[in-house]
C-alpha cells in the first residue's frame, strides 16, 4: 500500500471512540488497554513484558524529529486574552486540533509517536538496516506532506503555528529504567543527536537530512539543496512515492498480540488502537503512566478534562558522561539517577515526566504541582530535592557533570496529542525557561527570580549568577544558584524577610497591636515586681498572606521605639530537621556572635559576655551550638550522653537568664511551624523559667504535620496568647490598594473587585494588583497639575510618601513605557477611610518596583483602568490559584468531587442539592466527605453568624468536632437539646456502631479562593452539564413563598412565556422541604418569632365584586382594630428573602452557564421583580440592566452573553421587553428619580399596546375618549354582573400596575401640567381594572400614615415600613406629635439595626437631624450622625436612593 496524505481535522474534545475526518473514519479501541496503550508508544506496547531493569535492546530505524513554533506564544496568549474560565478550553482545542493532523500523517505511515517533546515529537520507524532505504523515501514523503497541508496555520487569536522537520537513520538503543512502581524510556545511539542536529539546522517550512540518512537513502528519488558547511542537505522534493507497503509493516508487528476485528468501513490507523484486553501487558502499561492519568482511565473519565492552565515548578536534570564511558555504564547512571530522582522527588509530590537523551547526556524533565500534587511549599521543595539530586548524581562514577534548571510559573498542563497517541505533558515559556538555565549554568542548580521569591528561603542559600544570553529567552531576569544551607556555617543570620518602611504603615491591625502592647506592658510590670504570673508568649497564627511579618515588622519597630531589645529572626523549612537551630538563632544573636568571621573572634565575645566562674568553666558546652573551640572541661568528659544533654540545656537556660535580667528583651520568631523539637522543649523550659518575652507567627498546623508535645503545651499554655489572624476590613483595602500601588486614588470598580476577590488577605489583593499591572490592565499615570491643585482640598494637608517596599517581581521585567500611549480618565480624587479612628489619605508617589520610569520626588499619581477592560472577567492569578489547588490536591478523590460540585452551586449551598448534582457513587460517600472538609477548614455551616475562634489543641476530642448553627426542625428524628453548646454538635452518636451523620443544611465555603479556583477546574460541556442538573433542583422552588401566596413575582409570568413546569406530588413535596431547609437554617435571616401566639395577618386585599369603597375602608378598620392588643404585628414570617438568594440568584447564573438564553432572560425578571419585593432596589437595578443589556445585544445579533447557545434563534416577548421598564421604572420611583421613572413607564405602556400620550391635547382627547368607555361599562354593569370572574389576564395586570405608579409619578411632581396626566391615568386605570371583570377595583382613601404602617405588619412586608415610617414622622414632627415621634423613631431603629437594613438607618439618622434642626433637640449626638454619614458616603445602594442622599447632606450642610 502506498502511503497517500490526507488533510482532516479531528477535535481532541470528543471521546476516545470512533471519529470521522472528513469522509473517512479511523477506529479508537474501548478497552481500557487501548486507552493505556494510546499514552505509550508501540516500542513499549509490543515489548511488554515485566523484564529486569535497566532494559537495553538494540535494532535498526529512521526517526523523524517535528518542532513546531508558536506553542508558547500560543500559550501565552490565551492565558492573557482568553475570558474567564475558557482558556484552558480553547488552548487545548487549538493544540492538540494541530498536533492530530501532523501526527495523523505519521500514523497513516506506520510510523511510531515515540515522545512528545512539548512543542516538538519524535516518530520513529523501526526496520532492517536493508530497508531504511525505502523507509527513509517514506519519512521524506510523509515530511513534504506535513509541511503542505499543516505550515504556516493561523490560530483564531493571530499567532501562527509553523513546522520544522529533521530526519535521521540508523542504529538505535531503547532503555527502560525506574524501579518497582514506576517505568521510564528513552532512545540511545548517534542517530538520536543526529535527528536533534537536522532539526535544529531546519527552518519552518523545511525538512533536513543529517549525513547518515543522507548516506542510507535513495538518492536517486530525494532530490536534495547542499547547506553551507554542513554534511546535512535540506531536501527539496521526492520523485517518485516509496515502494515500501506501509499495511505488509503494520501487519508483522505486535504478531503475539490479540486484535478486535475491524470492519472496512473503519480504518485502523494504529494497530495497537484495537487491542483486546490483556492482563499482564495491562499491569505493564500502567507503570508507564503518571498516577493523574491513570485515575481518569480508571474512572472513565475523558483526558481532555486533565487539561489547564496551573501554576507549577518544572525541572530540568541533565547528565553528562564521562568520555570513556560505554552504553552498559551510561544505562546503569541513568538507572541509578532515576531511580535517586523518584525516591527524592516523590515525598515532596514532585514526578519525572519525561526523559530524553541528546547531546551525549541524557535529561530528565519532572514537574512540581501536577494535579493531585500541589503543595504550599512547592518551590521550596523543588530546589532542596535538586539539592539533593545534584548532590547525589555528582557521586556516579561515570557521570562528569550534573546541571539543573528550575523554573516556576503559569504552565499548560494537560494532554497533548492524537487521539490515538498522546501523552501528559507540560508546555510554556518558564518550560523553556528550566531547560535554557540546564545548559546555560553548567554544573549547578539554577532556578528563576520567580522561584526564588517563592521558595521563602534565607537569602544566604542563594547566589546571584551572572546573566546569559539564552537561545529563545528574552529578559529571563535575575538568575540564582541555589547551594542550600550546607555550603557554610550559618550562625544567627536568617533576619526577618520583612523590615518596617516608616513611610509604610500598617493598616487594620489595630486590634492585634493592642494585644501585644497591653501584654508587654503587664509583662515589664510583673518583671519589675520580680514576678511571672502574667502573658509571656503572643502567637499569631494566619495563613498565607494575611500579614504575619508585616505585623512582626511593625511590633519590632514599635519596641525598639520603646527601648526594648529586639532579637528577630525567620525560620526556614529546612530548620526543623536541624536540632536546636531556633535557639542556635536566639543564643548567636543574643551573645552578639553572628557577625564574627572566625571561632576564635566568637570565643572572645563569649568571653566578655559570660562572666559567672561557674558558666565560664563548662563553655565548652556551646562548641557544638556557636562553633566555638573551647577546651573540654573534665567534668563535661566525665559526663555520660544523657547528663551532658540535661547538663546543657540547663547551661543554655543559665546563660540566657544572665543575659536577660538586667534588660528587657523581646524575641521574634517568624514561621515558628519550622521550629525543631529540641528547641521546642527548650522554649518550654525557657517560658517557665525566664524573664524573656516572646511574639511568635506561625501558619496552621496541619494533620499531616501536628506539632510535637512541647509546642502543644506551650500554645496551650495559660501564660500564652493565641491569636488567629482575619481576614482585613472592606474599609481597609483601598488604602491598602493605595499604598501597594503607590497612588492617591483607585478607581471605584477596582476597589470593588478588591474586596471581592481579596477577601480581606492582604497577600491575594497585592497578587491581584500585580496581576492586573503586568496585563496592562491597569495604569498608573501622574497627577495633571490642575488636578493637583484640586486634590489639595481633598486631602489632608499633614502628608507622608507611601513606598513600597522592593519585593522580586514576577514575569519579565516590564520595558519602557515611554513610547507607550497612556489611556487617560478623569479621575476624582477621593479621601479613603481606614480602621476605626480612620486613616488620613496620604501623598503617594509611584511604585519603583512597577515602573522603572517613576520620577523621584513629590509626584503623584492615579490608577485608571483600560478603556476596553472588564474586571469582572478577570482570572484568578495563578499564584493565589496555586495555593487554592495546594488544598484541594491535599484531599481524596471524593472530597474533590464533592468540593468541585459544591463550587458549580454556590459560595453557600444546600446539602440537598449537593447530593442531587453529585455523579453516581460520591453519594454514598457525601456524609464522610462533608465531615473531613468541616474539619479541614473547606466548608462550614452557612447559619454562623459569628467567626469564633479558641487555641488549637485546646479541650478534648469532642472541642474540634464540626459544629452546625442550623435550626434543626422539630420533626427530626433526631433530637437536638436547646443548650447551644449541645445544639451547635454537628454529628450525633446514636450507638457505638454507628457512624457519624451529618445534621448541617446549609453550607458554605470558608474560603472564596477555593470555591473560585475549584469552579474553574471545570472545563465548559462539563460545567453546562452540571448548572442544568442544578436548574432541575432549583426550578420547581421558584416561587413566592406560601405565606405570599405562591406563584411567580410577575404575576403570571410562566403563562405568558410558555414553559410553565406542571408540578408533581414529588415536586410539590422537594419545593417544601427546600423551604424548610431555607426557613430553618437561619442563613442571615430575621427571626420573627415573638412568642407562641401569632397576630392576625391579612390573606386577601381584593374588593369584593359589586361593594363600594366605604366597605373595604371598614373592613380594614375593624381589622386593625383587632389586632392593637398585639404589640408585634408580624405574625407571620416571609421566606421570601431567603428563596431570593437561595433560588432566584442561583438560577439565574445556573441557567446563564447552560446558554439557555430564554430561561435566563425569564429568571432575570423575575429575580429583580423579587428583589423590588424585597425592596432590594439595588439588586433589582443591576439585575434589570443585565437583561437590558441582553435585549440590546440580541437586537444587534449578537450573544446574549458569553456561553449564549447561539444554535437557536432567541425572540422575546413584547410583555417581557415591557416588564424590563416596568420594572425599572419602579426602581426609580422608589429611589426618587421620577423623570426617569416617568420615561420607563411610558415605554412599558407603549410594548403593552397601552401607548399614553406625551402632549396636552392628545390627553385631553385621550382622557375625553377613557370617560366615555367608563360611562358605557356603567350602564352594562348588570349585564357584566351576570358573568363569571376570570383571572386577571397578565397584560392587563401589567397595564393597571403601570399605570398606578405612573399615576403617584406624576401626583408626586406637583406642578400644574401634572394635573392632566394624572387624571387621565386614573381614568385608564380603571377602565383596565373594570374591563379585566374580576372584581378589581380602584379605592381613594386618604388613611393615616400609622395604619399604613400596621397593614405593612399585616401584610408581612415589613420592609416597606422603610418608606412608610419617614414620611409619617414628618407629619408628627409638623404637627407637634412629639412623644409618637419619638416612639416611632425607636422602633425605626430597633428595625434597621436588627435586619442590618441601611436604608432604615439613614432613614433614622435623616430624621434625627430634622428633630435637630426643628425642634432644637437631640436624639442621638450630631458627632453619630455625622460619623455614620461619613461611613455609608460610598455605599451604592444609599447613593441609588436620591431622596436619602439629599435630606442627609442637606441637613448636615444646614447644622
Amino acid at each position: 500500500m502506498d502511503y497517500v496524505a490526507n488533510k482532516h481535522a479531528v477535535s481532541f474534545v470528543r471521546p476516545l471512540a470512533r471519529m470521522k475526518i472528513k469522509q473517512r473514519s479511523f477506529f479508537a479501541g474501548t478497552y481500557k488497554i487501548c486507552k493505556l496503550a494510546a499514552n505509550v508508544p508501540d516500542l513499549v506496547v509490543y515489548e511488554g513484558v515485566d523484564r529486569p531493569i535497566p532494559d537495553v535492546e538494540h535494532f535498526h530505524g529512521v526517526l523523524l524529529f517535528a518542532d513546531i513554533s508558536g506553542f508558547t506564544s500560543l500559550t501565552e496568549t490565551y492565558t492573557k486574552n482568553s475570558k474567564k474560565g475558557s482558556g484552558a478550553d480553547h488552548l487545548t482545542r487549538t493544540l492538540n486540533g494541530y498536533i492530530t493532523d501532523i501526527v495523523d500523517h505519521i500514523l497513516r505511515a506506520g510510523g511510531d509517536i515515540v515522545n512528545y517533546a512539548g512543542d516538538a515529537m519524535l516518530a520513529l520507524w523501526r526496520e532492517h538496516r536493508k530497508e531504511l532505504s525505502e523507509v527513509l523515501s517514506l519519512a521524506v514523503k510523509c515530511s513534504l506532506n506535513i509541511q503542505d497541508k499543516c505550515d504556516n496555520r493561523e490560530t483564531e487569536v493571530g499567532v501562527k503555528l509553523r513546522v520544522k522537520i529533521g530526519i535521521s537513520a540508523g542504529k538505535l538503543s531503547k532503555v527502560v529504567m525506574g524501579d518497582e512502581d514506576s517505568r521510564y524510556y528513552a532512545l540511545i545511539g548517534r542517530a538520536i543527536d543526529e535527528v536533534r542536529k537536522a532539526e535544529g539546522l531546519a527552518s519552518a517550512n523545511t525538512v533536513i537530512l543529517s549525513p547518515n540518512a543522507w548516506e542510507l537513502c535513495d538518492r536517486s528519488n530525494i532530490v536534495v539543496e547542499k547547506i553551507e558547511n554542513e554534511r546535512a542537505v535540506k531536501v527539496r522534493y521526492i520523485k517518485r512515492d516509496p515502494r515500501f507497503s506501509v499495511d505488509a509493516y503494520v501487519r508483522k508487528c505486535g504478531t503475539h498480540l490479540e486484535y478486535q476485528e475491524v470492519g472496512v468501513s473503519k480504518k485502523a490507523i494504529r494497530k495497537t488502537s484495537r487491542l483486546l484486553p490483556n492482563a499482564q501487558l495491562e499491569s505493564v502499561l500502567r507503570k508507564y503512566l503518571l498516577k493523574t492519568v491513570l485515575l481518569k482511565i480508571d474512572d472513565a473519565v475523558p483526558l481532555d478534562y486533565l487539561s489547564e492552565m496551573r501554576p507549577a515548578t518544572v525541572v530540568f536534570v541533565n547528565l553528562q558522561f564521562v568520555e570513556n564511558a560505554t552504553m552498559y555504564h551510561q544505562c546503569q547512571s541513568i538507572q541509578a539517577c532515576c531511580v535517586g530522582i523518584n525516591n527524592e522527588f516523590r515525598n515532596y509530590q514532585g514526578r519525572i515526566n519525561k526523559v530524553f537523551m541528546f547531546d551525549k547526556g541524557c535529561t530528565f524533565l519532572c514537574a512540581f504541582g501536577l494535579p493531585g500534587d500541589k503543595g504550599e511549599d512547592e518551590c521550596g521543595n523543588a530546589l532542596q530535592c535538586s539539592h539533593n539530586v545534584h548532590e547525589f548524581c555528582n557521586k556516579l562514577r561515570y557521570v562528569s557533570v550534573t546541571s539543573i534548571g528550575v523554573a516556576s510559573g503559569p504552565l499548560f498542563c494537560g494532554v497533548v496529542g492524537h487521539p490515538l497517541r498522546h501523552e501528559y505533558t507540560v508546555i510554556g515559556r518558564k518550560v523553556n525557561l528550566a531547560a535554557r538555565l540546564m545548559m546555560t549554568y553548567p554544573g549547578m542548580v539554577s532556578c528563576d527570580e520567580e522561584t526564588h521569591y517563592h521558595a521563602k528561603m534565607p537569602s544566604s542559600y542563594f547566589i546571584e549568577l551572572p546573566k546569559r544570553a539564552m537561545k529563545g529567552v528574552a529578559n529571563p531576569g535575575t538568575i540564582y544558584q541555589y547551594l542550600s544551607k550546607k555550603h557554610q556555617k550559618i550562625l544567627g543570620k536568617p533576619r526577618i524577610s520583612v523590615e518596617k518602611d516608616e513611610d509604610y504603615p500598617l493598616l487594620g491591625r489595630e486590634k492585634e497591636m493592642r494585644i501585644f502592647h497591653k501584654a508587654m506592658t503587664k509583662f515589664v510590670a510583673a518583671k519589675a515586681q520580680q514576678s511571672m504570673d502574667c502573658c509571656q508568649v503572643i502567637m499569631y497564627e494566619g495563613t498565607v498572606g494575611y500579614g504575619k511579618s508585616r505585623l512582626l515588622a511593625e511590633i519590632i519597630r514599635t519596641s525598639l521605639a520603646d527601648d526594648v531589645r529586639v532579637l528577630p529572626y525567620e525560620l526556614g523549612k529546612m530548620d526543623i530537621t536541624e536540632p536546636y537551630y531556633t535557639i542556635q538563632t536566639m543564643m548567636a544573636l543574643l551573645l552578639q556572635v553572628n557577625h564574627c568571621k572566625s571561632y576564635a573572634e566568637r570565643e572572645r565575645v563569649l568571653l566578655s559576655k559570660i562572666t559567672k566562674p561557674e558558666l565560664v568553666e563548662d563553655l565548652c558546652l556551646l562548641n557544638d551550638l556557636l562553633f566555638v573551640k573551647f577546651p573540654i572541661s573534665e567534668r563535661v568528659s566525665l559526663m555520660d550522653s544523657r547528663t551532658k544533654h540535661r547538663t546543657f540545656r540547663n547551661y543554655v537556660i543559665s546563660v540566657i537568664k544572665q543575659n536577660v535580667i538586667s534588660e528587657t528583651v523581646l524575641l521574634v520568631i517568624d514561621q515558628v511551624q519550622y521550629i525543631d523539637t529540641p528547641s521546642w522543649e527548650l522554649v518550654l523550659q525557657m517560658r517557665a523559667s525566664l524573664p524573656l518575652f516572646m511574639v511568635m507567627a506561625l501558619r496552621p498546623f496541619t494533620v499531616e504535620k501536628p506539632p510535637c508535645q512541647a509546642a502543644i503545651m506551650v500554645m496551650r499554655s495559660q501564660r500564652t496568647s493565641y491569636v488567629k489572624l482575619s481576614g482585613l476590613d472592606p474599609s481597609i483595602i483601598r488604602p491598602l490598594a493605595c499604598q501597594i500601588l503607590g497612588v492617591i486614588s483607585i478607581p471605584r470598580e477596582l476597589e470593588m473587585l478588591l474586596m471581592e476577590r481579596s477577601y480581606g488577605v492582604p497577600y491575594y489583593c497585592e497578587e491581584i494588583l500585580r496581576s492586573l499591572y503586568y496585563s496592562d490592565l491597569i495604569v498608573l499615570e501622574p497627577l495633571e497639575e490642575e488636578d493637583e491643585d484640586e486634590s489639595d482640598i481633598v486631602l489632608s494637608n499633614a502628608r507622608t510618601k507611601l513606598l513600597m517596599q522592593r519585593e522580586s517581581t514576577f514575569g519579565q521585567p516590564r520595558e519602557s513605557k515611554q513610547q507607550r500611549e497612556w489611556i487617560r480618565k478623569k479621575c476624582k480624587i477621593l479621601s479613603f477611610a481606614g480602621g476605626a479612628g480612620g486613616v488620613e489619605t496620604q501623598k503617594c508617589r509611584k511604585v519603583i518596583a512597577l515602573d522603572q520610569n517613576a520620577k523621584a520626588g513629590n509626584q503623584q499619581f492615579i490608577c485608571s483602568i483600560g478603556e476596553t477592560v472588564n474586571l469582572q472577567e478577570i482570572t484568578i492569578p495563578l499564584t493565589l490559584k496555586g495555593i487554592a489547588l495546594a488544598q484541594l490536591d491535599r484531599m481524596n478523590t471524593t472530597e474533590q468531587v464533592v468540593v468541585k460540585c459544591a463550587s458549580i452551586i454556590g459560595h453557600t449551598f444546600t446539602t440537598k442539592m449537593l447530593r442531587y448534582i453529585l455523579p453516581e457513587g460520591a453519594e454514598q460517600k457525601l456524609n464522610q466527605s462533608l465531615i473531613s472538609l468541616v474539619k479541614s477548614r473547606t466548608f462550614e455551616c452557612a447559619s454562623r453568624n459569628e467567626r469564633s475562634f479558641s487555641a488549637p489543641m485546646e479541650g478534648s476530642e469532642e472541642t474540634h468536632l464540626p459544629r452546625c448553627f442550623c435550626t434543626h426542625s422539630g420533626d427530626s428524628d433526631e433530637h437536638l437539646h436547646e443548650d447551644d453548646d449541645e445544639r451547635g454538635k454537628l454529628w450525633e452518636h446514636h450507638t457505638r456502631d454507628k457512624a457519624v451523620v451529618l445534621k448541617c443544611k446549609v453550607m458554605r465555603f470558608c474560603i472564596a479562593l477555593v470555591h473560585e479556583t475549584a469552579n474553574d477546574l471545570w472545563l465548559k460541556e462539563q460545567k453546562r452539564s452540571l448548572h442544568l442538573k442544578c436548574t432541575r433542583f432549583l426550578e420547581n422552588a421558584a416561587r413566592r413563598c406560601r405565606t405570599c401566596g405562591d406563584g411567580d413575582f410577575i404575576y403570571d409570568h410562566r403563562t405568558m412565556v410558555k414553559f410553565g413546569v406542571t408540578e408533581s406530588e414529588s415536586n410539590i413535596q422537594r419545593r417544601r422541604d427546600l423551604y424548610t431547609t431555607l426557613s430553618h437554617a437561619n442563613v442571615g435571616g430575621y427571626s420573627t418569632d415573638k412568642g407562641s401566639e401569632e397576630g392576625p395577618v391579612i390573606t386577601s386585599m381584593q374588593v369584593p365584586a359589586g361593594s363600594d369603597d366605604s366597605e373595604f375602608i371598614e373592613r380594614i378598620d375593624k381589622l386593625l382594630k383587632d389586632c392593637e392588643e398585639y404589640t408585634y404585628l408580624f405574625g407571620k414570617s416571609c421566606d421570601c428573602k431567603p428563596i431570593l438568594d437561595s433560588v432566584y440568584c442561583p438560577l439565574v447564573r445556573h441557567w446563564m452557564g447552560t446558554g439557555n438564553v430564554a430561561k435566563t432572560f425569564f429568571y432575570l425578571l423575575e429575580t429583580a421583580a423579587a428583589a423590588l419585593h424585597v425592596s432590594n432596589n439595588l439588586m433589582a437595578l443591576s439585575y434589570l440592566t443585565e437583561a437590558e443589556n441582553m435585549l440590546n445585544l440580541i437586537h444587534k445579533g449578537k450573544p446574549a452573553f458569553e456561553y449564549a447557545d447561539t444554535s437557536k434563534t432567541v425572540k422575546v416577548l413584547s410583555f417581557e421587553r415591557a416588564c424590563v421598564f416596568i420594572l425599572k421604572g419602579e426602581v426609580h420611583f422608589k429611589t426618587g428619580h421620577l423623570e426617569e421613572a416617568e420615561k420607563h413607564f411610558k415605554r412599558g405602556l407603549k410594548l403593552l399596546n397601552k401607548k399614553f400620550p406625551n402632549f396636552s391635547l392628545s390627553q385631553l382627547i385621550r382622557y375625553a375618549i377613557e370617560n366615555y368607555k367608563q360611562s358605557q361599562r356603567h350602564r352594562d354593569r348588570e349585564i357584566l354582573a351576570d358573568l363569571a370572574e376570570d383571572r386577571v389576564a397578565p397584560v392587563n395586570y401589567q397595564q393597571i400596575h403601570c399605570l398606578s405608579y405612573l399615576w403617584q409619578t406624576f401626583c408626586l411632581k406637583r406642578n400644574n401640567t401634572c394635573k392632566l396626566p394624572a387624571l387621565l391615568t386614573i381614568a385608564m386605570e380603571i377602565n383596565c381594572a373594570e374591563v379585566s371583570n374580576n372584581g378589581l377595583k380602584v379605592c381613594f382613601n386618604n388613611d393615616d400614615r400609622r395604619q399604613a404602617h400596621k397593614i405593612a405588619g399585616l401584610l408581612n412586608k415589613p420592609n416597606m415600613d422603610v418608606y412608610i415610617i419617614p414620611i409619617l414622622t414628618k407629619a408628627l414632627l409638623l404637627t407637634g406629635r412629639l412623644s409618637d415621634y419619638v416612639e416611632l423613631m425607636a422602633f425605626l431603629k430597633d428595625f434597621a439595626v436588627s435586619r442590618h437594613n441601611v436604608l432604615g438607618q439613614a432613614s433614622f439618622y435623616a430624621a434625627c437631624l430634622d428633630f435637630s434642626l426643628q425642634q432644637g433637640l437631640a436624639l442621638r449626638p450630631f458627632e453619630e450622625c455625622l460619623a455614620f454619614v461619613n461611613g455609608i458616603i460610598d455605599d451604592p445602594l444609599i447613593k441609588s436612593e436620591k431622596n436619602i442622599m439629599l435630606a442627609l447632606h442637606s441637613s448636615v450642610a444646614l447644622w
